[in-house]
């Protein structure tokens, strides 16, 4: 199930994924988009 493919960038709509137990994986290069979640991970070099 890709519900994220047919969403508009300007949509930031909460639908809940994360509460029902799912990962998350969003890659940004925007801080302020990454701030908005629950945990960050850096990666460097890579």
């Amino acid at each position: 199930m890709n519900i994220l493919g047919c969403l508009d960038v300007a949509d930031r709509g909460d639908y809940g994924l994360n509460d029902q137990g799912r990962t998350i994986v969003l890659i940004t290069h925007d801080l302020a988009i990454a701030q908005q979640a629950k945990r960050v991970v850096y990666f460097r070099d890579g």
